[in-house]
């Protein structure tokens, strides 16, 4: 479930915000090349619930919907694609975010969800993952500095590790090629070590990580898109119902998990442990272990064939 975060900057009750978001919506007129039509609406959980994250307490609720996209076919013929998804409204610091299950229509379906008609009503709220952001977790995991201590001033000491790199991909320096690794030992082959020297962007990573009582969290970060395995999850949550689980795990991400990510990558470009110089000892190491390993290969098919 990918998703995207927005920020409600006209409604300043939560209440009123959920009220608009239930509300029902009248079917478009048929004169364009799409349109929506058939909601369904619900709000998840009858009373709004809470959640302690940063030493601040979470106010949020779940809505679901269902639609169908019509697309015009020409000669008065439609064709119906059904869509459906969810929102996680919730409200931190007397602020309303919306985090939503959805990425390019997301905007448009929240303004039609919340009837909002005017300008900068509601604004993108996506937590900024650059291409640095993901050589520097790579490189982190590269050399098992993968623990991150969180010093907080109103939190208790946490750890954040960085437990493995399920996989990443981006463009190579040639724009018509693409590269891709993923496996469970994905930092342990050759082809991917390989594609750090030939990629010149990364658009997605997939980690996994613990923090406190949660022993996995598989993250896929994608180019201002974050997704959760739910599936993947082992922690306190597991005994949470579904729609709670799905809340709180994003809550928990955007609101902690990524942000003190940020913040240790910050730590480690003010401090330069990591700057221009750190990344091309990386690349210069990454480019030796594949040499290394090219002639361990070399000498296994030799021994082979002197024994043959």
């Amino acid at each position: 479930m990918i998703t995207t975060r927005w920020r409600d900057n006209k409604t300043k009750v939560f209440d009123d915000a959920l009220t608009l978001l239930i509300d029902k919506i009248v079917d478009e007129t048929r004169t364009g090349l799409v349109t929506r039509e058939n909601w369904m609406i619900e709000k998840v959980f009858p009373d709004n619930k809470q959640i302690t994250l940063f030493e601040s307490t979470i106010t949020y609720n779940i809505i679901t919907f269902k639609f169908d996209k019509a697309i015009y076919t020409g000669e008065d013929d439609f064709t119906r694609y059904p869509q459906e998804g969810f929102v996680i409204a919730y409200e931190h610091d007397n602020v309303i975010k919306y985090i939503m299950s959805k990425n390019s229509e997301a905007q448009l379906l929240l303004r039609k969800m919340l009837s909002y008609t005017g300008k900068n009503e509601i604004i993108k709220n996506d937590i900024e993952l650059s291409n640095d952001v993901f050589l520097w977790i790579i490189n982190r995991v590269y050399y098992s500095n993968n623990t991150i201590d969180i010093q907080s001033s109103t939190l208790q000491e946490q750890i954040l590790h960085l437990q493995s790199i399920k996989g990443f991909s981006g463009d190579t320096d040639d724009a018509q090629t693409k590269i891709t690794a993923s496996g469970e030992s994905v930092m342990n082959i050759i082809s991917t070590l390989a594609f750090l020297l030939e990629s010149s962007h990364f658009n997605k990573i997939i980690i996994d990580l613990s923090y406190k009582e949660h022993d996995n969290i598989t993250l896929i970060l994608k180019d201002g898109t974050i997704e959760i395995a739910i599936k993947n999850y082992i922690g306190t949550y597991d005994n949470d119902d579904y729609w709670d689980k799905i809340a709180k795990l994003y809550l928990l991400c955007y609101i902690e998990i990524l942000p003190f990510l940020l913040q240790e990558y910050a730590s480690d470009r003010e401090n330069e442990s990591w700057n221009n110089e750190k990344y091309n000892k990386f690349i210069l190491d990454v480019s030796d272990k594949i040499t290394e390993r090219v002639k361990h290969k070399q000498q296994e098919i030799g021994i082979l064939e002197n024994n043959g």
